[in-house]
């Protein structure tokens, strides 16, 4: 038996979502997305899901912001957890009121079509901040 090699990365995307208090209702959904992120791909079948990104505007600099990464648009099926250390994350700013989180996960995904809400090549990101609204572009990491 061989160790499988990754042969190639990428990054699959979410634009102008909407970050307040509590978790989005639906999911972000996080694929290919060309129109606003020309390299973005879709989420591969089998891969490791590195690290998210967020760029964001509206950030204060005491503003937390925590995530998990589910498999379902209803975030019924989660990949990662809202309760483990690095889930929730303060910015770095750069200029004002303009920042960026970095969220490690480092896991292997599986696609499984057996799973209610999920849909081929994406998967969805919950996210609430501590007090306000952000405007956020996220990126998910992956090799495959």
């Amino acid at each position: 038996m061989s160790i499988k090699q990754f042969t190639r990365f990428g990054y699959s995307y979410s634009h102008g979502d909407s970050i307040t208090s509590t978790y989005n209702a639906t999911g972000f959904a996080l694929t290919a997305d060309t129109s606003n992120s020309p390299s973005s791909l879709a989420v591969p079948a089998h891969c490791f899901l590195e690290s998210i990104e967020f760029q964001a505007t509206g950030v204060a600099a005491s503003e937390d912001v925590t995530i998990f990464l589910a498999r379902d648009s209803a975030g019924a099926v989660p990949i990662t957890s809202d309760q483990v250390a690095g889930a929730t994350q303060t910015p770095t700013i750069r200029t004002g009121s303009v920042g960026g989180y970095s969220f490690t996960i480092g896991k292997d995904f599986h696609f499984d079509s057996s799973v209610s809400n999920v849909s081929d090549g994406t998967l969805y990101l919950f996210a609430k901040a501590a007090t306000g609204n952000l405007s956020v572009n996220i990126r998910l990491n992956w090799r495959a």
